[in-house]
């Protein structure tokens, strides 16, 4: 789903890296501002900032930010469909400025904080000036600052876009980074195998949860990043829920997926989808009215049919609503001070 999720488990590797970012973007483009791609030193890449339009150049271009140590900015020239320009022809109709920074000992120890704050599902904006190579900050709402910056910090808006912008007349990059998605699957069947594969594939951490020992297998589910067994109470105690989860209820069964409704109805989350007709949700709630925050029946409607069509419409779905801004659904808004 993002490409700095990828980055930030392969920070540990003993080589050295050169971290590139798209900091602009005129026109169209396969990928927008704040997308990063990582280069080591031995040639091996992470992550993609186009459709492999610009990748092999790039890589020679990092060999000289390996070498002198020194962020640089480029800029991709999309238009052209001949060769007279880079060599690529593209002809995507659009120009791309990338960010190409060494990553050094410290900028390493802060990603790692990054990933830390992420992972207690805080937020952290990341500012870097583009008059002054080199310096950066992150900041999430509860902490200190860190980096390496200079100077007063200047007034933001917390916000999903990430773009370029000017503050006390100097250009600076701000991005945004949410803690990774998690599905928590309510049900382990068959059925939820294909949904569970999908959902790892495109970044979600999945978590599987059900009561029968049988399904609730490590082996059924190889992707999931935990497996927990156990009837509905205890399953809910045994997680912390979180603006940025997604909840899927699909036991199969009227009586447990019921009271997991009746559980989970009322948590601060970012999705809670139940499978089946929406008759059979009104009676699960014993109301003819069924909350907006209920997608019922889930899924984007593409006539699906059969598990891993169905899968294909719910991760539609889930995308959808984890591309709208954050902020129209639960309220971080906070500014930093001067």
């Amino acid at each position: 789903m993002e490409d700095f999720y990828q980055i930030l488990d392969v920070l540990d590797y003993p080589k050295e890296k050169v971290i590139a970012t798209i900091i602009g973007v005129k026109g169209s483009a396969y990928k927008k501002e704040g997308s990063s791609m990582l280069f080591f030193s031995d040639g091996t890449q992470k992550g993609m900032l186009t459709a492999g339009c610009l990748e092999e150049d790039l890589a020679l271009k990092v060999r000289e930010v390996f070498k002198k140590q020194e962020a640089i900015i480029l800029q991709y020239d999309m238009y052209m469909e001949d060769d007279l320009d880079w060599g690529q022809g593209a002809g995507c109709n659009g120009t791309i400025d990338i960010l190409i920074e060494p990553v050094t000992e410290q900028l390493t120890e802060d990603l790692l904080m990054v990933k830390e704050l992420l992972s207690q599902h805080k937020p952290v904006i990341a500012l870097k000036k583009l008059d002054d190579l080199g310096e950066y900050v992150f900041i999430e709402e509860d902490g200190e600052p860190f980096g390496n910056w200079s100077g007063p910090l200047p007034t933001i808006e917390f916000t999903s876009k990430s773009g370029s912008i000017t503050r006390d007349g100097s250009p600076v990059f701000q991005q945004t980074f949410y803690p990774k998605p998690r599905l928590i699957i309510f049900g382990a069947g068959p059925d939820a195998r294909p949904l569970v594969s999908l959902a790892a594939e495109i970044g979600f951490s999945v978590v599987v949860c059900d009561w029968r020992e049988t399904f609730c297998q490590k082996e059924h589910f190889p992707s999931a990043a935990k497996i927990l067994q156990g009837f509905p109470i205890d399953l809910i105690q045994q997680i912390s829920f979180s603006p940025y989860d997604f909840v899927v209820i699909m036991t199969h069964q009227f009586k447990r997926d019921q009271e997991l409704l009746k559980r989970i109805l009322n948590k601060n989350i970012r999705y809670l989808g139940v499978l089946g007709p929406r008759e059979r949700t009104r009676r699960l709630l014993n109301s003819e009215d069924i909350p907006r925050g209920i997608f019922s029946p889930m899924g984007v409607a593409i006539g699906a049919k059969g598990p891993v069509e169905i899968a294909v419409s719910v991760m539609a779905q889930m995308i959808e609503v984890w591309r709208k801004p954050l902020h129209e659904r639960i309220e971080l808004l906070w500014t930093i001070p001067d």
